[in-house]
């Protein structure tokens, strides 16, 4: 899998703590990229909130330092996460249907 990372920090980010949040950590490759990227600039001390991380047995091992809720491997939405573009203003998150990825398939 090939993480592209689109953000690139504009100031020195040398000897500064930062938090990185994330809405959700799944395989934990994106993050292992992006913290990967981020030691790159040497910073003080580098931390990860999440508000989900899955249960996958595909992991590698990189797990958030804070996490909200532990959910189970399947596809949720609501919240600002989104299946094809729908369900992102759900106040709330769920586990979409396979009707309904069906449905909501592009």
């Amino acid at each position: 899998m090939l993480v592209k990372l689109f953000c690139v920090p504009t100031e020195p980010i040398l000897l500064c703590s930062r938090l990185i949040p994330k809405a959700i950590v799944d395989t934990g490759k994106t993050m292992q990229a992006l913290l990967k990227h981020v030691e790159g600039f040497k910073p003080k001390m580098v931390k990860v909130a999440s508000l989900l991380v899955k249960r996958v047995p595909a992991a590698v091992g990189c797990h958030p330092d804070y996490v909200g809720f532990e959910i189970p491997n399947q596809f949720v939405v609501g919240y600002a996460l989104d299946y094809n573009e729908y369900f992102r203003d759900l106040n709330h998150i769920c586990v979409i249907s396979e009707e309904g990825k069906i449905k909501y398939k592009v």
